[in-house]
């Protein structure tokens, strides 16, 4: 009796560590957790780049709100600037390295999640005393939200309500950048026009498409995220005020 005892817990006991793990077990929150890279490790570019990729088996069970947050956090997402322009960055350097974003692209509710973590953002929520290194990390996250909610594939799906809410917040974002001009410059007005500017024309709004066809400089502004002018960044924030009136009349 005790040796058939004995193998039943050795059978268990198998059956147990030879159980497959959850992926889910790596999220926190929601959030998949990336793994830090070892000191003095001798990975090449292509090993650092599947080592920072999201397991497959992840996307099964993490949330498009804790997709979205696994996004912002990707440690490469600064390779967005080291492109030709933003959208190079953000094709060529992060949407072909990191599965994460993919798996985004495919959700159909990411518009939606999109834009609730963009009605969180407070340009000016930063603390001044902050070392400058800490106030530029802070600004640079909340450019990241824009340059991925301003794709066509991530705007496509939103409801009217949606794009109310969505230039409501753009225009708020706008005046508190331009408030605050010294920190954001003419770069942090130009990420926001270029997601205003896209959903305006991805909705083929007559006026915004005219200015968008005769305009090389609003042109360049949604195609690279300038750079351009403060009358073109004017121009499209008031064209998107009138773009808001139209939405709420329909």
């Amino acid at each position: 009796m005790n040796k058939q005892i004995i193998l039943l817990f050795l059978i268990i006991s198998i059956m147990v560590s030879c159980k497959k793990k959850d992926p889910c077990d790596d999220l926190v929150n929601g959030v998949y957790q990336f793994p830090a890279l070892p000191k003095n490790h001798t990975m090449t570019s292509q090993q650092v780049t599947e080592f920072w990729d999201l397991p497959q088996d992840i996307c099964g069970c993490i949330t498009t709100e804790g997709l979205v947050e696994t996004c912002l956090n990707y440690p490469d997402l600064r390779l967005i600037f080291a492109g030709s322009s933003p959208q190079s960055g953000y094709d060529l350097l992060v949407k072909d390295r990191f599965g994460g974003i993919r798996e985004l692209e495919g959700r159909l509710d990411r518009g939606r999640c999109l834009l609730n973590k963009f009605q969180t953002l407070d340009p000016l929520g930063y603390d001044p005393n902050w070392e400058p290194v800490e106030i530029g990390r802070f600004t640079f996250n909340i450019y990241y939200v824009e340059i991925i909610f301003s794709q066509y594939v991530n705007l496509k799906l939103l409801t009217n309500d949606e794009k109310i809410l969505l230039i409501e917040t753009a225009t708020v974002m706008y005046d508190k950048m331009k408030s605050d001009i010294e920190i954001y410059s003419l770069w942090g007005l130009e990420c926001t026009t270029t997601l205003s500017g896209r959903l305006m024309l991805q909705d083929s709004y007559e006026p915004f498409v005219k200015t968008y066809n005769e305009n090389e400089l609003v042109w360049e502004l949604l195609t690279y995220y300038g750079p351009t002018s403060w009358e073109t960044v004017e121009l499209v924030n008031n064209l998107s005020k009138e773009y808001l009136t139209y939405l709420k009349n329909n």
